[in-house]
């Protein structure tokens, strides 16, 4: 499938933030009021259901409003300060033509389109500043050997493959030995001014690596667009504010790191597929400083069918949940501080969420079917406490976001029955298996991959006919049906995704035009020894 190009510049298209809305700390301020009368209304126990199910109910709200109240902190923390000027005069300087130390660019490959490569490695090898680029392939691929020589850059391939991505990134820093290293996975397509924005920032010493955003610019299709609207809400949102706790962590591309800080931990973490934010957090138990930078420096490509989407957070969801049950955040001497613990606490918990949602996809076929509810109350009082908290916990994300697309809930809802499967493997010790999520052949059709959703579709639409047979209580009945409903609407919307295969609205831009060579590792260029080496 060919790689879309990078949409047209616009005004503020590089950036990655939005400054904070006056009106976004008022509803903040409002939707913690929302928040407090909607729990209260929970624990008051005049309106308690069963025991087991009023308990499942306070777990699945209290994780939700943990969460919620965590993002709402850093926001409001959101960091919109002017660089420092030291990092504008380096700049300056680099392009008065000072010179610049070694960097060394890695593009990392393992069975991507040939052609997406291409694209990347012209565009790595064509950004501006003086830079050596190698194509890091654990595919084996001979094809992608010719393409790293016919676009001036490097060419590394090693045995094995032992540790997946990290692996392939520490045997890329073993053969080279600039001071710093710039990481892009095969779909991510960078900037001219990539370096020019990002190496300013090491002007301070104790900055270990340096982040920029993931870009999406293939919204071709439901699971496209959610994850890429979701993603974009990341970046825009909590980012900036993780920044100002230093607290940024790596992403895993788009970044560039300082050798002597991977150095200090033995290059990138290989005990966890999530090797990005693991070495993120042994960087910043050792002092190391981190950069979040609000600028769109790269632009990527989205999952392209639910197959990949759904592998995709497995990884994440697996990492997220390996820093929550084995990070150790609040050990003493850890070397984080409480701000740093409670950034990377924050990262287990928002895929906790799916915990709570899977639960409350429950609570609707319980009543329908078995007249089980935790909470009794009539329809009218639980609709006093509850919408106005659901409603504001909305509004915070539309006024700061400037609004969101219903693909991004449709999205994040999909991918909470993944997420359990990721907190079971990590509770019985099985990481999940690294992937590629935009390997040679996306576009893949599975309902083997959404048979949890086909179970809870099948449960919500029997439980909607059986309440509306049966009809004991007309008004919770009705409240019921309507929320199972809406459940079988994003369940099914996500499964026809899946067994189409993610059918694409539009074809995909043509490829941009070739890009001028500048500078890297040229064809002439000596390449170290064992580039080409199979």
């Amino acid at each position: 499938m060919p790689a879309p190009s990078a949409p047209p510049s616009r005004p503020g298209a590089t950036l990655a933030w939005r400054p904070l809305q006056r009106s976004t700390r008022v509803a903040i301020i409002g939707a913690l009021v929302a928040t407090v009368f909607y729990q209260l209304f929970l624990l008051n126990p005049a309106y308690r259901g069963p025991t087991w199910l009023w308990l499942a109910m306070l777990t699945a709200e209290g994780l939700t409003a943990l969460h919620l109240i965590g993002t709402w902190w850093t926001i409001l923390a959101h960091d919109d300060r002017s660089e420092p000027v030291d990092v504008t005069v380096w700049r300056n300087r680099l392009r008065a033509g000072a010179e610049v130390p070694p960097i060394d660019v890695f593009i990392t490959a393992y069975g991507e389109e040939p052609e997406l490569v291409r694209r990347t490695v012209r565009a790595a090898v064509a950004m501006d500043l003086p830079h050596s680029t190698y194509l890091l392939d654990d595919g084996d691929s001979d094809e992608l050997r010719d393409i790293a020589a016919a676009e001036g850059a490097g060419y590394f391939r090693r045995p094995g493959g032992q540790h997946a991505k990290a692996g392939n990134v520490n045997a890329g820093l073993a053969r080279t030995g600039g001071e710093f290293a710039v990481i892009f996975d095969a779909d991510h397509v960078p900037e001219p001014g990539f370096l020019l924005s990002v190496l300013p920032h090491f002007v301070d010493p104790d900055v270990a690596f340096v982040q920029s955003p993931q870009s999406y610019t293939n919204p071709v299709n439901l699971v496209a667009s959610g994850s890429a609207e979701a993603q974009r809400i990341f970046y825009e949102l909590v980012c900036p504010g993780k920044n100002y706790f230093n607290a940024a962590f790596c992403v895993g591309t788009n970044v560039m790191f300082r050798r002597a800080a991977l150095d200090e931990i033995g290059g990138i973490w290989t005990g966890s597929n999530s090797e990005d934010i693991w070495t993120s957090i042994q960087l910043h138990k050792r002092g190391w400083k981190s950069i979040y930078v609000p600028q769109v420096l790269a632009r990527g490509l989205a999952p392209y069918d639910v197959s990949s989407y759904l592998k995709q957070q497995l990884r994440w969801a697996s990492g997220g949940f390996e820093i929550l049950l084995r990070g150790r955040l609040f050990k003493r001497g850890t070397g984080l501080t409480l701000d740093q613990r409670l950034q990377y606490l924050f990262c287990g918990t928002h895929y906790l969420l799916s915990l709570a949602m899977m639960t409350f996809m429950l609570f609707p076929a319980l009543y329908l079917l078995f007249a089980l509810s935790p909470i009794r109350a009539d329809g009218v009082v639980w609709a006093t406490h509850y919408l106005p908290f659901q409603a504001t916990v909305l509004l915070v994300t539309w006024l700061q976001s400037g609004g969101f697309k219903p693909s991004a809930i449709v999205a994040s809802i999909g991918a909470a029955p993944v997420h359990l499967r990721a907190l079971w493997a990590v509770l019985r010790n099985k990481p999940a298996t690294w992937r590629v999520t935009n390997s040679a052949g996306a576009g893949t059709r599975s309902l083997w991959a959404v048979m949890p959703h086909v179970a809870l579709l099948v449960l919500n639409v029997t439980a909607i006919a059986v309440g509306l047979i049966v009809m004991a209580d007309p008004p919770p009945t009705w409240l019921s049906v309507g929320w199972a409903t809406m459940i079988v609407l994003i369940l099914g919307r996500m499964i026809v995704e899946s067994v189409t295969g993610g059918r694409i609205r539009h074809s995909p831009p043509p490829p941009a035009p070739a890009l001028p060579r500048q500078t890297g590792v040229s064809a002439t260029t000596p390449v170290p020894a064992g580039a080409s080496a199979a």
